[in-house]
């Protein structure tokens, strides 16, 4: 008897038994790479699987330069939104340089291959030699010549890009809400940096930047003082798109584009918002269960394939409404009544609103005679026979007679011009579509 069997029989084990034990453990590690193979085909990954990361900034409270009123409403706004169609949001408000840096840095790393990446940023940016830098709350007041020092005090865009593009993420977008004036004072003509707006971005493969300005212009903050939006021009028509589920980022940008051209249209100034693009596949923010999961069906199941849901044309108007309602945007009316002719409610809806901004401003009915709060088709009849009043058109009706003097009527033909038909023409539509 060997050694080795000396110490097995004192142990009180059969040799029989041992060797038993030892080829079941063959069998068993012989067969895991099988098992593990088998499981990694059986809950097969789609190729976008990787977890979805934001960062969201928003600066309004600025220590030296102008303040602003709406980014940190616009960051919340964007960050709740994220966080609401699956991303993992980190979100920085009134950061001072060392914060934003921490923040962007610890955001870092957490990114892992494979991952899908936003940063958001509303807050003052400028230009300086055709670089883009992003300006924490603390940013010091600076003068023309000033450019290093403001340089060395602020965020450069592209290296948070880089930065999270080393990290091995899929895809990375970058959306800057920040071109707007630059908060630097002149002198005798000079500028710190440039004028207005951003320069154009050359993005990495794998990224896609979208600015809410074209090159050398301007974003809106709001429409007028008087814009009840919480939100600026650009992420008030982002907001919805976001929400849209299964819009690729291209569909996307080409509706935030068109919206926001035609809010700022309004007030006649230029914003078209730029898009840099050097994505490699498709990307939504809010992708559907299908485009999700599909590559995991391929695998196991390739024969079944899951019919399409049917579309309801209003639900995109009903969220691109929630944006309108109170809109003071007769443009913008005018684009949702162009987009959704097969929502008939949204549509008469918006058809209303816009009656009432083309409206003339008039003064109101005479005092004596009372209208019942709240009644829209006498709004509508007085508005659009008060443009024939105002033409000196002669009515005939008794109705009419009450509300418009028609002691120095002097005609019962009167000229419109283009615009007034046109506003006649709505608030007809209107009045029908309300069974007035």
């Amino acid at each position: 008897m060997s050694g080795e069997q000396m110490t097995i029989a004192q142990q009180g084990l059969r040799p029989d038994r041992v060797l038993q034990a030892l080829l079941l453990l063959l069998i068993c590690l012989c067969a895991a790479p099988a098992l593990r193979a088998q499981d990694r085909s059986a809950i097969a990954l789609p190729a976008s699987a990787g977890s979805r990361l934001a960062l969201v900034v928003g600066i309004d409270n600025y220590d030296n330069v102008t303040p602003l009123q709406k980014a940190n409403n616009d960051a919340t706004a964007v960050s709740e939104t994220l966080a609401s169609v699956g991303f993992k949001v980190t979100r920085v408000l009134d950061a001072d340089r060392r914060s934003l840096n921490r923040a962007v840095s610890h955001f870092s790393a957490e990114i892992r291959p494979g991952d899908e990446v936003v940063f958001y940023f509303a807050g003052h940016g400028i230009e300086v030699n055709g670089r883009n830098y992003l300006l924490p709350a603390d940013v010091p007041s600076a003068l023309p010549g000033d450019e290093e020092f403001v340089v060395s005090e602020s965020i450069a865009a592209d290296r948070v890009l880089s930065g999270f593009r080393s990290r091995g993420a899929r895809v990375t977008l970058l959306i800057l809400d920040a071109c707007r004036n630059n908060p630097f004072p002149t002198n005798a003509q000079r500028s710190l940096g440039g004028a207005s707006g951003l320069a154009r971005m050359d993005p990495p493969e794998g990224s896609f930047i979208l600015f809410s300005a074209g090159s050398g212009q301007t974003a809106l903050d709001r429409l007028s003082d008087g814009d009840p939006d919480p939100n600026s021009v650009f992420t008030r028509a982002l907001l919805p798109r976001l929400r849209q589920q299964g819009m690729a980022i291209h569909d996307l940008v080409r509706a935030v584009r068109t919206d926001v051209r035609d809010m700022a249209g309004t007030v006649q100034h230029n914003q078209f918002p730029a898009y840099y693009d050097q994505l490699s596949g498709d990307f939504s923010f809010n992708p559907t269960a299908a485009s999700l999961t599909a590559p995991a069906l391929q695998a196991t199941e390739p024969q079944t394939q899951a019919a399409p849901r049917a579309i309801d044309p209003c639900d995109r108007a009903r969220s691109d409404w929630q944006v309108l309602a109170t809109t003071e945007s007769a443009g913008a009316l005018k684009a949702f009544l162009r987009k959704y002719p097969d929502c008939p409610i949204y549509l008469a809806a918006a058809e209303e609103r816009l009656a009432t901004l083309l409206a003339p401003s008039a003064p109101p009915p005479p005092a004596q005679l009372a209208v019942p709060a709240g009644d829209s088709c006498f709004n509508l009849w007085y508005a659009r026979n008060l443009i024939f009043h105002q033409k000196g058109f002669c009515f005939q009706s008794d109705k009419a007679k009450q509300y418009f003097d028609t002691s120095r009527c002097t005609t019962r033909s009167p000229r419109l011009t283009a615009a007034e038909k046109q506003q006649v023409e709505m608030l007809q539509a209107t009045e029908k579509a309300q069974g007035c």
